[in-house]
């Protein structure tokens, strides 16, 4: 009997069914029927819908440090969790660590737990003071949390766009901002000194446990303050704008209006220099693209304005209320003022990077409409002659076998009758 006159069983499972009416190939489960997939195998189930693109989450386009957060990533809810966490975190270690310190002092006999009731911002004590510093430095970690869990970036981007902090550029914002705050504190130490201001320094029980703790802890606090400030809340609210300037001048007047109520003044003058301190920290970060040159202006401001403190009585150290300043803050904020142009001009003539995309190559672009991602396959693609459209083979495509033409018909081989030994005469 030849190939084309032996009688066909229209059953589907009879075996000339699945032989001539199925091209089947080693590997494959067998199938039951003319025009059923052959690749994959059965219970493969073809996407077609348009799968999700890539969502990197570092900027794909150039972006400058308060927009950072702005990336394909993004979603409303994350910058609203980041300033919660970080606005919860600060003062929970605050009053964790404070009640530790107040512990601690009781223990030593510097305070009675009748002291307690009446414990105010004008008992301060050294062991508070240095608490609260500790509580301030450990925004820092608080701010690498935010950053590597709700918004998943490496924490390196807090501290510029380049992805770590540039030691050398800090080390230059040093050697501007220093010559500036001496010259402006001098003046003030020369006046206090003239006036009997320091009559009463002295080495007192706490002075060493101040002057270490100082220089350990404050300029750990002031980049605390410039982590969460500068790098949480300015960016957290400047990733609501698509517009750049825009959300710069929202991030900073949130950032520096939470900055000054955070240092709860209730003297104007006090205010004003706690929003123009914070102002001019969020341009310098806008205009250098990191927080160092903001760090380095902080800590500077900090440590001099601490230098007799381990020698002074510091009770009321915390003590801001109204008339514990005046017009002379105005000085203080010409200094920021001068201090912030030099930086940036310096930043102009260094080159220091403003802006950045690191994930400009790592967008990849969608699969096409009706395929799934590209994906390694532990079955063989379909014999290239099975196709009849350009590009076959490049999608793991679910078709069906092409129906019964002469081109079966000429090349037995290709699928031979159990009776025949595929040679032809």
């Amino acid at each position: 009997m030849s190939g084309n006159d032996y009688p066909r069983n229209p059953d589907p499972q009879h075996s000339d069914y699945r032989q001539n009416f199925y091209p089947q190939q080693p590997g494959y489960p067998q199938q039951s029927g003319y025009g059923e997939p052959i690749f994959p195998p059965p219970g493969y189930q073809p996407s077609m819908t348009q799968p999700p693109a890539f969502e990197p989450s570092l900027p794909t386009t150039p972006t400058s440090y308060a927009s950072f957060w702005r990336t394909p990533r993004w979603r409303w809810w994350r910058p609203v969790v980041a300033v919660v966490v970080g606005v919860i975190a600060m003062f929970g270690l605050a009053l964790v660590l404070s009640a530790g310190a107040i512990a601690f002092d009781i223990a030593r006999g510097r305070l009675t737990t009748q002291d307690l009731a009446n414990l105010g911002l004008d008992q301060l004590t050294a062991s508070v003071f240095l608490a609260n510093n500790l509580s301030l430095a450990a925004l820092i970690l608080v701010a690498f949390f935010i950053s590597a869990v709700i918004f998943k970036q490496r924490p390196g981007f807090l501290a510029s766009v380049s992805g770590s902090l540039r030691w050398g550029w800090l080390g230059r914002c040093v050697l501007i901002v220093l010559p500036i705050w001496l010259i402006y504190l001098g003046f003030d130490w020369f006046l206090t000194a003239e006036a009997g201001g320091f009559d009463d320094l002295a080495v007192k029980q706490d002075t060493w446990l101040l002057v270490v703790g100082i220089l350990i802890t404050t300029p750990l606090q002031s980049a605390g303050e410039e982590y969460g400030f500068r790098g949480v809340v300015n960016r957290a609210v400047a990733s609501f704008f698509r517009n750049e300037k825009a959300g710069l001048v929202a991030g900073l007047i949130a950032s520096s209006g939470l900055f000054m109520w955070a240092h709860a003044a209730a003297d104007p003058w006090l205010n004003l220099y706690y929003f123009c301190f914070g102002a001019a920290s969020c341009i310098l970060v806008w205009r250098t693209g990191g927080l160092e040159a903001s760090i380095v202006m902080h800590v500077v401001n900090n440590l001099l304005s601490e230098a007799f403190l381990p020698f002074s009585d510091i009770s009321g150290l915390f003590d801001r209320s109204e008339g514990t300043a005046g017009p002379d803050m105005l000085i203080g904020v010409a200094v920021i003022v001068v201090a912030t142009v030099l930086i940036i001009w310096q930043a102009r003539r260094q080159g220091i990077a403003i802006t950045a995309a690191p994930a400009a190559s790592m967008s990849v672009p969608a699969a096409p409409m009706g395929y799934p991602p590209a994906a390694p396959s532990p079955y063989p693609m379909p014999d290239a002659r099975w196709s009849t459209y350009p590009g076959a083979g490049q999608y793991p495509e679910p078709f069906s076998a092409p129906p019964q033409t002469a081109h079966i018909e000429q090349d037995p081989l290709f699928n031979p009758r159990p009776w025949e030994s595929g040679d032809r005469p």
